[in-house]
């Protein structure tokens, strides 16, 4: 990144490092609540009780709020750093896929945001046994079926596009 400014590599070192949690968070998410449920339906394993079961949603708890607010940081700062860096779009086309990975997956997070908001709301209320909670990681889970697959496998190529850099424009001034 020759052509950067300090600007736009700060917003860039933030959006990878806020990216790179999330990412990591969000992994760890969903193979935490997919091993609570049966494998076809979204019912509870045999050996999860009532008594467990709030032992279960806390340790999910911090993985909320990590993938909630750090998601929100790699989109900012990711759009702080497109905006402030000298790279167009239009000459390195390695940033403009990643680009549209990252844009065209937002409003779908989008949507499981909202759920996650609302389980942050009781979350903070304490109320880590409630029939609420469960119902809305049933509905996070039903929503949007596949997409964390999709979700995971898109941002997995992303780093390939940031280290090999292809669909690069070469100027007639380098050599």
């Amino acid at each position: 990144m020759k052509n950067s400014n300090k600007l736009a590599t700060v917003f860039s070192i933030l959006a990878l490092s806020s990216g790179s949690i999330w990412f990591g968070s969000y992994v760890s998410r969903l193979l935490i609540t997919y091993q609570m449920f049966e494998s076809t339906e979204t019912v509870l394993k045999s050996y999860i009780t009532n008594d467990n079961l709030q032992a279960i949603i806390q340790t999910n708890y911090p993985l909320v709020n990590l993938t909630f607010f750090s998601y929100i940081i790699f989109i900012v700062s990711f759009t702080i750093f497109l905006i402030t860096t000298k790279l167009r779009l239009k000459e390195n086309g390695w940033l403009f896929i990643v680009a549209l990975i990252i844009y065209l997956t937002l409003p779908f997070e989008c949507i499981l945001l909202s759920i996650d908001l609302k389980l942050i709301s009781l979350f903070l209320n304490e109320q880590f046994a409630s029939k609420k909670v469960l119902e809305l990681i049933v509905e996070r889970i039903s929503v949007l079926n596949s997409f964390p697959i999709i979700l995971i496998l898109s941002y997995l190529a992303i780093p390939f596009f940031l280290i090999v850099k292809p669909f690069k424009l070469k100027n007639s001034n380098e050599n």
